[in-house]
């Protein structure tokens, strides 16, 4: 698959990474990376003729935009916003079932590594006593949903997410934590889901508050121009339009306002 650039300055490139592929490797036989793509197998290293400085990073299942910087100086400017949680990201994903229970949530369940031993890189969520265990950290994500539907019959719902933190598989766990996995998740429903050819999760905006020059990137919506998926699918109830930039543009400023007027709302989180 390609990569294509979104957006290109002297010190930025944000790319739309497609799904299944990495984003670099130190193994130089691996050719599936983002950084293969739009520069050479080494560009990650500190020691390449011309670095690479990745300042936040996407699973190998997860697609939509990246961005990466050119040089130190940049890669510190935009490290500060996300250590600061000044960025805005929002990601497009498919889940299984309807979610008929609330239209928009707060997850609030903190994330720490799953203890199992066989269930290496995955992470698990504080959803109870019991599952108090590899040193979790907090976590919140907010969660709007757009549309039902059926996916080869089965009922799934599209959800806007914005990760207010940025933990290691948060959306995938949190989204998984409330009952509805994200479509594909191979790893979150124990390998069950391996039906769909992809998973459902997309960074589709992402916004970098620069004092000067301020960047607001949007990818196209995937899911919907996809015809593997797009055959399968059938429309059920439509809450927000989406797929146009200027209706993704609303329904974001829909998910940012604090209050919850006239919008059913819940609120999951772990209370001692």
């Amino acid at each position: 698959m390609a990569v294509d650039k979104i957006f290109e300055n002297e010190d930025y490139i944000i790319v739309n990474k497609p799904y299944d592929m990495y984003i670099n490797s130190d193994n130089e036989n691996e050719k599936n990376t983002v950084t293969c793509h739009i520069a050479s197998h080494d560009s990650h290293l500190s020691s390449s003729t011309n670095p690479l400085y990745f300042v936040q990073r996407l699973d190998y299942s997860t697609s939509g935009i990246l961005c990466i910087a050119k040089n130190k100086t940049a890669a510190a400017r935009a490290g500060k916003l996300f250590e600061k949680r000044l960025t805005r990201k929002y990601y497009l994903a498919i889940v299984r079932g309807h979610i008929l229970g609330f239209e928009l949530a707060d997850i609030h369940y903190a994330v720490g590594v799953d203890p199992s031993p066989q269930s290496a890189h995955k992470m698990s969520p504080v959803i109870s006593s019991a599952s108090l265990s590899g040193e979790p950290r907090a976590a919140h994500t907010r969660m709007l949903v757009l549309e039902t539907g059926s996916y080869c019959g089965d009922p799934v719902t599209v959800v806007l997410l914005k990760p207010i933190t940025g933990r290691r598989h948060q959306l995938r766990v949190h989204c998984s934590a409330v009952g509805h996995t994200i479509l594909g998740d191979y790893t979150y429903t124990n390998k069950v889901d391996s039906t769909p050819h992809r998973m459902f999760l997309h960074a589709t905006r992402l916004i970098l508050p620069f004092l000067q020059d301020p960047l607001d990137i949007q990818s196209p919506e995937p899911f919907f121009t996809d015809l593997e998926f797009s055959r399968k699918w059938k429309p059920g109830k439509k809450f927000y339009k989406y797929k146009t930039q200027e209706d993704f543009t609303a329904v974001c400023d829909v998910i940012d306002k604090n209050y919850t007027v006239g919008i059913k709302y819940e609120e999951f989180c772990f209370k001692k």
